[in-house]
């Protein structure tokens, strides 16, 4: 097929395009967490992933925590990263020293109240991904070996 005559303004259903599913399945997602987060704990989506990423790579043994490493542990841009570092230090859930490895970087790691908010907001969005995924069934573990094989076979991070 000649991809000049492809274009996806003159597709009556879009129900076949993978890209243009993943992105509004993706949106939805995201807006059941920010529900969730917003509502009571009073951060983003965005926000809660950085959080828990940081938790993870540190309880797996990543001494510096970087905005380069949570780049490219959640495929999430370095600028965003920062832009939701600071808005947790801010909220006194993070806090930041310079890296023992580079000076230029700064290290990330939760404070107390950030792992109080972590462990609360984590019974949220756990409820909140039960929910939204249910509908999968016993395709789920299919399905997320799909999505593993998407992120393996294109990180070019």
């Amino acid at each position: 097929m000649n991809n000049n005559n492809i274009s996806p303004f003159v597709e009556p259903n879009l129900d076949n395009d993978s890209g243009f599913l993943m992105l509004r399945v993706s949106k939805l997602w995201e807006a059941s967490h920010d529900r969730a987060l917003k509502k009571h704990y009073n951060i983003s989506h965005m926000q809660y992933a950085v959080l828990a990423s940081i938790h993870w790579l540190i309880l797996h043994g990543h001494n510096d925590v970087t905005q380069i490493s949570l780049s490219k542990h959640t495929k999430i841009s370095p600028m965003t990263i920062s832009q939701a570092i600071k808005g947790l230090e801010e909220k006194g859930y993070v806090c930041r020293k310079s890296s023992m490895v580079d000076m230029r970087a700064k290290c990330s790691n939760l404070t107390e109240e950030g792992k109080k908010l972590l462990n609360d907001a984590f019974i949220s969005i756990f409820s909140s991904d039960e929910r939204f995924f249910n509908i999968l069934g016993k395709n789920r573990q299919k399905f997320n070996g799909y999505m593993l094989n998407l992120l393996v076979s294109n990180d070019y991070m």
